[in-house]
């Protein structure tokens, strides 16, 4: 099954999506990002930076996911996100690709719920 893809949302040329990936409308999607398969983006969803995202996700409305962290100590560094499978990421879930001190990633397993307002600073 192909992907779903609302069409006010913007998708770069650099994002992979995997079989069955949702996509609803006003997302936002710019960097080297892989979405694997089953995972569902519900609306105003921002994913950037160097980001994979693994199996049977869901993201829901106003998240922002692999942003640069809130650091004074990060300048532009080429940091990573990595997410597992099965997660839920409630409204408003903030969370920042990694920094050079914290080994240039933030890595989130599987099986996770993030419930409204979380933040996941970097690292």
């Amino acid at each position: 099954m192909t992907s779903q893809v609302h069409p006010n949302s913007f998708i770069s040329d650099n994002v992979q999506l995997g079989n069955n990936v949702k996509i609803g409308p006003y997302c936002y999607l710019d960097g080297n990002i892989i979405i694997q398969e089953n995972t569902e983006l519900k609306s105003h969803v921002v994913i950037s930076g160097n980001t994979t995202i693994g199996r049977n996700n869901k993201f829901y409305s106003f998240s922002n996911i692999g942003c640069d962290p809130q650091d004074l100590k990060f300048s532009g560094e080429d940091s990573y996100l990595e997410i597992g499978d099965s997660n839920t990421f409630r409204e408003n879930v903030t969370i920042s690709k990694g920094t050079k001190e914290g080994g240039m990633l933030t890595s989130i397993k599987n099986h996770n719920l993030f419930m409204t307002g979380v933040h996941i600073a970097h690292d």
